[in-house]
């Protein structure tokens, strides 16, 4: 393992070895282990820790977090030791209903997701779960209601988009569909809890996972400054790392950075040429800072290693309609359509660059397909277009 992480399981392990009594060391070596990725290790230190304080319902909660990927069965039943010991700890009814969730037993992890907002009643852990079983149960109204609350509640969390992306899919609504999975693509893979027992483990990780994980759930909280601090030190940890920078440059991205994205995403593609995606995302950067040119070089050089790439060829027919290059933009936007034929964006842009080269019949195809999936042309554009598509007498 890395240095630090060596160094500091070393220390801890030293004062268990001078206190082999006190649970409080014993929890300290667990959250540790279970920072750093040693869960069974973790689980036998919370286990000592147990036993010495059966009383304190923390240590069966932190080794149901520990089990909770290992053996879920006991897992679950830590936990309901947990719940026992303390019912007012709402993460202890978060965790037991994932873990009944995942098992297949819907009624009784619904049970436990109303548990939850009882005790935390602005719990968007709670409210997706909630709307993730209704959505499950074909209930879409109701799953609505509850997943549009956790977006609420949680804004940038990434798995309540996809969960609304799915919704809005079952419900036949393909563009809203298709924005809901563009944001959970583009937003963090976590939902922001508030959890003071696991945050206290993940405080503990000194690694270089450790710092981005936190650094994610910085960002999924809005912590923007402590995201961009973690980042720094992840980066003294490992200097020039290519997938470091990348998402360094995201988080820039997302707090309208785009000057610092784009050195970061440059920083990206110095250690590694071909990251197409910070390619894509620093040619985007240069577009928001008013650099054409320069965006058009990255996007144009992102193509040659892969010549599909939707972003990539996107930017560039908005750019080539930009400066006129109808014919650029059309060849563009018609790759993005091989690609994914839903796309309404798409098909709404490209039947204004057909209009404006006179393929007025061609136009009309790609507005009938963009208003069929929710991105229909302005009103003005369509005037326009009828005025001047040729007609019979």
């Amino acid at each position: 393992m890395e240095l630090q992480v060596r160094e500091k399981i070393a220390r801890q392990r030293d004062l268990v070895a001078a206190d082999s009594g006190s649970a409080e060391a014993w929890g300290a070596l667990g959250r540790t282990f279970q920072a750093h990725g040693l869960e069974p290790e973790a689980d036998a230190a919370y286990g000592q820790a147990e036993e010495l304080d059966p009383a304190d319902f923390r240590w069966p909660y932190l080794r149901a977090t520990a089990l909770r990927n290992l053996r879920p069965e006991d897992a679950l039943t830590a936990a309901g030791r947990a719940a026992g010991l303390n019912s007012g700890y709402a993460p202890v009814h978060l965790l037991a209903a994932e873990l009944l969730e995942g098992a297949g037993n819907a009624e009784q992890a619904m049970v436990r997701y109303r548990q939850a907002l009882e005790t935390a009643p602005d719990s968007p852990l709670a409210e997706l779960g909630i709307g993730r079983l209704l959505l499950r149960q074909g209930e879409l109204e109701a799953a609505h209601e509850r997943l549009e609350r956790a977006a609420a509640l949680a804004p940038r969390a990434g798995p309540v988009r996809a969960a609304l992306a799915r919704l809005y899919s079952r419900r036949g609504d393909t563009e809203a569909a298709r924005r809901a999975a563009r944001a959970a693509r583009n937003l963090p893979d976590l939902v922001p809890a508030d959890d003071p027992l696991l945050t206290e483990v993940w405080d503990a990780a000194v690694s270089a996972s450790g710092y981005q994980q936190r650094a994610l759930r910085a960002e999924a909280a809005g912590d923007f400054a402590v995201a961009e601090a973690l980042y720094d030190q992840l980066l003294g940890l490992q200097p020039g790392d290519p997938d470091i920078l990348y998402n360094f440059g995201n988080l820039y991205v997302r707090t309208r950075r785009f000057g610092e994205a784009a050195e970061r995403y440059q920083g990206a593609l110095a250690a590694r040429p071909a990251h197409v995606a910070a390619r894509v995302n620093l040619g985007s950067a240069l577009l928001m800072l008013g650099r054409r040119d320069e965006a058009m070089d990255h996007l144009r050089r992102a193509l040659e290693h892969d010549p599909a790439d939707p972003d990539a060829n996107r930017t560039l027919a908005g750019l080539f309609a930009y400066r006129g290059e109808n014919e650029a933009a059309i060849r563009h936007y018609r790759t993005v359509l091989e690609h994914d034929p839903q796309d309404g964006p798409a098909h709404r842009d490209l039947a204004i660059v057909l209009a404006a080269e006179g393929e007025f019949a061609a136009a009309w195809e790609h507005v009938g397909a963009a208003e069929r999936l929710g991105s229909p042309p302005n009103a003005d554009f369509l005037l326009r277009l009828q005025a001047a598509m040729p007609r019979p007498g």
